[in-house]
């Protein structure tokens, strides 16, 4: 029996052609209650992705785009002037960041010191601090967005806030840019209310966290760390919600070893580091995948190579191919 889950999988897939590996990797991040970061040049339909996930679950959205001029009132409201007149510096956060279910922040990383701090705590502990009162914001998932990394300590923890992270460039392959040329303009089609999404996300925690999937994640640790591949404590241990979000969209209810490969998109701080990162997990939680990827690759390589010499020297071209 098809879940509502692999339904959304499904349409999105077909609305966002190329992008299966990111609509995966977001709606387990959904379910685990954690945030996604996608890199990538504009009009790349990072902000429509977002978007249409904050729709299937009819939950409440934000949008903003941020600039080095950004303000906090932009993503945290205005100052109430009632409360001046009282001696009270709050905002009104009405239809802002805080009282959203789902947000889109474009150029994520041009948030300045004034934003940063208010931005933390919202997104690591779901509070915002109003008028010195800690205020709790329903905040399941922020989608960040930028066309480069971020530059500075200051921040690299907003950074370390993104478990997942997703390169997204411009279509590939002619057939699906005609298919989104030619479709209409996508309708909001709700799959689940927000009471269900709460109720998976609880049954995704009661997943059963094997010991075998525990020490996969000790092995993989030590081996990303032996190539110079370091990620954070808090990130490690985030990594296991995954995992049962993983085996929860799988249909099971304890985790496996194959369950880690969503870390792929989790452990890598350069987009260099990628396929280092892939290759180390790949040996670790899923060998025969990982072996088959490397085939697949090599023949990919061969083929370019091969193409490449057409318009060579015959010769050389029969005796490369």
């Amino acid at each position: 029996m098809t879940s509502p889950i692999h339904s959304l999988l499904a349409e999105l897939a077909v609305r966002f052609p190329e992008r299966k590996d990111v609509i995966q990797g977001a709606l387990a991040a959904v379910l685990a209650g954690e945030h996604v970061l996608l890199l990538g040049p504009p009009g790349t339909a990072k902000s429509a992705l977002a978007r249409a996930i904050a729709q299937a679950f009819g939950g409440t959205y934000f949008e903003r785009l941020l600039t080095k001029f950004s303000t906090p009132e932009e993503l945290f409201g205005a100052i109430s002037l009632k409360a001046l007149e009282q001696d009270r510096f709050a905002r009104v956060v009405t239809g802002k960041l805080p009282e959203a279910e789902f947000a889109f922040v474009d150029e994520v990383f041009k948030a300045n010191s004034a934003i940063l701090n208010s931005l933390l705590s919202l997104v690591n502990e779901r509070v915002y601090h109003n008028d010195g009162q800690p205020q709790s914001c329903p905040l399941v998932t922020m989608f960040g967005a930028s066309n480069e990394l971020p530059e500075g300590k200051e921040l690299e923890a907003l950074f370390d806030r993104f478990l997942l992270r997703f390169e997204v460039g411009y279509l590939l392959r002619p057939g699906n840019l005609k298919l989104v040329l030619a479709a209409p303009d996508p309708v909001a089609s709700p799959f689940m209310t927000m009471k269900d999404l709460r109720a998976a996300q609880t049954e995704a925690t009661r997943v059963t966290v094997s010991d075998e999937t525990i020490d996969a994640l000790i092995q993989i640790r030590d081996a990303c760390k032996a190539e110079g591949i370091i990620a954070s404590d808090r990130r490690w241990k985030r990594s296991l919600k995954l995992a049962q979000a993983a085996a929860f969209m799988a249909g099971e209810m304890k985790t496996s070893p194959e369950d880690l490969s969503i870390l792929v998109d989790s452990l890598w701080r350069e987009a260099k580091d990628r396929p280092k990162v892939a290759r180390l997990v790949g040996k670790l939680a899923d060998p025969v995948g990982a072996q088959a990827a490397e085939i697949l690759d090599a023949a990919r390589e061969t083929a370019a190579k091969v193409t490449a010499l057409v318009a060579g020297d015959r010769k050389a071209y029969i005796a490369q191919a």
